[in-house]
Order: structure tokens, then C-alpha cells, then sequence
């Protein structure tokens, strides 16, 4: 990575579907009653196009909506914020 004049880091996220599996710690996807997890990573891709691999990832499973029809979740678009802030991180860099 230190040998490329410019790295992107992209990030993205997508929805794991484990939907009909019984397997502990999955979460609601876009409908409630389909469960899974979400992986957010950080790809390093150089200006050429070439992948450098994976730098960051993270992946959380939403919680189930309250009775009130309103879920207990932190605001996914956080996770963007939050991928920008590990991998700005100089510990990271070193």
C-alpha cells in the first residue's frame, strides 16, 4: 500500500442470508422475518484498479424491532463514519 501514489478505500455493505438456519446472534435483514448479518468491509483498490485486499471489516447483525415498531439499532449509516474513522487511524498505518 506505502508503494501506491493513491489508494481508495471503498466501502460497502451487504446482507449475509441465513434465513431458515438456526444459528445464534442473527438479526432482522430488510424483512423482519428474514434473518441474517451484515459485513461492512473497507476494500484497498489502487487508481489502476488493482485490489490490494482488505484493510477493515465489520459486521453486526440489526436488532428485532420493539413493540412499538421501532428497532433499538444504531443508524446504519453510521457504519460508514465509523469505517472511515479505523481506517483514518494512523495505528492502522503503521
Amino acid at each position: 500500500m506505502r508503494a501506491q501514489p493513491v489508494v481508495l478505500c471503498i466501502q460497502d455493505s451487504t446482507e449475509l442470508d441465513f434465513d431458515g438456519q438456526e444459528i445464534d446472534g442473527l438479526g432482522p435483514l430488510n424483512y423482519e422475518a428474514r434473518g441474517g448479518m451484515y459485513p461492512h468491509p473497507t476494500y484497498l483498490v489502487t487508481a489502476r484498479r488493482e485490489s490490494l485486499g482488505v484493510l477493515d471489516k465489520w459486521m453486526w447483525a440489526r436488532e428485532k424491532r420493539g413493540a412499538d415498531g421501532v428497532s433499538p439499532s444504531l443508524i446504519e449509516s453510521k457504519r460508514w463514519v465509523e469505517g472511515y474513522q479505523r481506517v483514518a487511524d494512523p495505528a492502522i498505518m503503521t
